[in-house]
């Protein structure tokens, strides 16, 4: 049985003609019909990437797509299942996400495995995306490209600046392994959640704190909680994904416009690390030093209420490295598949770009 919000979702796509890829009387001859699927907060870099491709789509009359982008449509799991049946066309998805269908990619979120946005740019664009294309393909999806979520850090109201401060706390994590295997080798209590269900849960305390990237948390859970620890300990880089059924069955004129419609993955990127920046450098505003002397950055709610943002000295990040080191191993037994050859892919990545770096042969 459908819940009333999906009820309500369904009914509008059937009232506006898109269940089924029904047309409509004055569409031209040809015209491909889709659905794009997403969970881009209002007034986000996100929800700006969505529009300017909707503009973009728009200008070929033959593409004929229905926009729900802000979650309408469900969760991250709910939209894959929907996009791999054809029921959904374009979507645009976390890697948390993306890994319940393609399990592989929770390796690329294993903790501590990346040291910089050059470093992940350059395993991703040059080592990372062929083999995630094919496993994409077996589960009928196209990778058109990689997009940014960013570095995630812990939200909670304390402090987490060793692992132990975080002992048995209820986090709130994605459903996938990497970020479930993360909290419960730093000793918290990980909880699996949609993040419609976020905020109810740290309202009523089901949660005590959750796993974050800067810009998602100022936009969606800042009011919910006191401190937000730059553990910067996984890179979740996002993708935009096809139906790839649908693909195929659109003309070379729609696959140039759908191919083109978001931009680079340079751009794509540009628009959520210039959030980022923002918010770091309002942050810097501020810089006070908490009573451990380590650095304390004050953002504030709407209300006015602080909201302390603390960096780790070297020693803190070591540790939280430490205590996490074995979750890589523990990711690619669980997942399985073609995980050993995708974890060596990004090491090979990885010491490619280190030759890069150092003058050496790439």
């Amino acid at each position: 049985m459908l819940k009333r919000r999906e009820f309500l979702a369904v009914a509008a796509m059937a009232a506006t003609g898109s269940l089924a890829g029904c047309g409509r009387r004055d569409d031209p001859p040809g015209s491909l019909y889709g659905r794009a699927v997403a969970q881009a907060p209002p007034r986000t870099p996100w929800d700006a990437q969505w529009l300017a491709f909707e503009a973009r789509m728009a200008e070929n009359e033959t593409l004929r797509i229905d926009y729900f982008t802000k979650a309408e449509l469900g969760n991250e799991e709910r939209m894959l299942h929907d996009l791999r049946r054809g029921r959904a066309h374009i979507g645009g998805m976390s890697l948390q996400g993306l890994a319940s269908s393609i399990p592989e990619l929770s390796i690329a979120l294993a903790p501590y495995l990346f040291e910089s946005n050059e470093e992940v740019d350059y395993v991703y664009d040059n080592h990372l995306y062929d083999i995630i294309n094919e496993l994409a393909l077996a589960q009928n999806l196209i990778l058109l490209q990689w997009v940014e979520v960013g570095w995630t850090h812990i939200f909670a109201n304390r402090p987490l600046l060793v692992p132990s401060d975080a002992a048995g706390l209820k986090i709130r994590t994605s459903p996938n392994a990497a970020a479930r295997f993360f909290c419960e080798a730093a000793g918290m209590d990980a909880i699996a959640l949609g993040i419609s269900d976020v905020i109810p849960a740290l309202q009523t305390g089901l949660v005590e704190g959750g796993l974050s990237s800067l810009p998602f948390h100022f936009f969606s859970t800042l009011e919910m909680a006191r401190d937000f620890t730059l553990t910067r300990h996984s890179f979740d880089t996002g993708a935009i994904v096809l139906n790839r059924d649908w693909y195929e069955r659109a003309t070379a004129s729609q696959r140039e416009t759908i191919d083109q419609a978001w931009g680079s993955s340079a751009d794509a990127r540009a628009g959520v690390r210039a959030m980022t920046g923002m918010l770091e450098g309002a942050m810097r505003s501020g810089v006070m030093r908490g009573p451990d002397g380590n650095v304390v950055r004050e953002l504030r709610t709407s209300q006015g209420e602080p909201i302390a943002v603390h960096d780790l000295d070297p020693a803190q990040r070591a540790a939280w490295r430490q205590a996490t080191e074995n979750v890589v191993d523990r990711l690619v037994d669980d997942a399985g598949g073609r995980s050993r050859e995708v974890y060596e892919a990004i090491l090979a990545g990885k010491a490619a770009f280190a030759a890069r770096q150092t003058g050496g042969d790439a």
